[in-house]
């Protein structure tokens, strides 16, 4: 039945006629994801987000994927995630203020319940823009029971190019009790609505390589379709991981 729903999904993006697209503002954002490993693409993860800008955000400003962090305005948001094969429900909320001197403020709250356990996590940032498609923050996580608390830095930029629509770097420190974990990020935006990229993690125990391509099918003003493609190198893990969604602005 879930490789039935979910096939449903991807094949009704297709059949959906494309409308001329004219990149109209928005101030609100909800989507709704599936994403798995295409050897189990029955066994994947289902992910519903909204989120609410304070300003309006405008579509123009860089990729598609990119316009809500390239608006650098107040926001809030909320998600839910279901993982039948894990038996795992997540609900969060989150919101970020952003000064008129472009320094910000941020909190999360995630609830969890893995079978018959359930926990809570919390996470609190503060950072600044330090121009109009940079930011640099740092943040601190802890939670319920037996978590263990963890703290870092992030840098995250897009840089603009004049024949390609730019790409988007970034960078996480993250210190735990057990190591540090290091993690970069670049996605070269060929397009507004098409990116490939790479990603490295090293969590002091192994490190892993990815590579990845996304693409942001506009279907009107209002509503998008969205594919991602990844494949983490040398894994034990054979197949790719593939995720496809709807997102609508308004």
């Amino acid at each position: 039945m879930k490789n039935v729903t979910a096939l449903a999904l991807l094949t009704s993006l297709f059949a959906l006629p494309a409308m001329a697209a004219q990149d109209a503002p928005f101030q609100h954002e909800a989507g709704l994801e599936y994403s798995a490993n295409s050897e189990e693409f029955g066994d994947g993860i289902w992910n519903a987000n909204y989120r609410y800008y304070v300003a309006p955000v405008s579509q123009d400003n860089g990729p598609y994927a990119l316009n809500g962090f390239l608006a650098q305005t107040t926001n809030v948001g909320a998600n839910y995630s279901m993982f039948d094969a894990a038996d795992t429900d997540t609900f969060g909320v989150d919101g970020t203020y952003v000064f008129d001197n472009k320094w910000f403020v941020g909190g999360e709250y995630q609830r969890f319940e893995v079978g018959d356990f359930s926990g809570n996590l919390y996470k609190i940032d503060a950072g600044y823009y330090f121009n109009d498609s940079s930011k640099v923050a740092a943040f601190y996580v802890d939670g319920s029971d037996n978590f263990e608390s963890v703290y870092g830095l992030e840098v995250r930029s897009f840089l603009a190019l004049e024949s390609t629509s730019g790409i988007d770097l970034g960078a996480m420190w993250t210190h735990t009790d057990d190591d540090d974990i290091f993690n970069l990020n670049a996605d070269w935006y060929v397009t507004k609505a098409w990116s490939v990229g790479a990603g490295y993690e090293d969590d002091g125990f192994d490190d892993n390589f990815a590579l990845k391509t996304a693409y942001w099918l506009r279907m009107s003003d209002s509503f998008s379709a969205t594919f991602e493609l990844s494949k983490v190198l040398d894994s034990d893990v054979d197949g790719f991981d593939v995720g496809v969604g709807i997102v609508g602005r308004f």
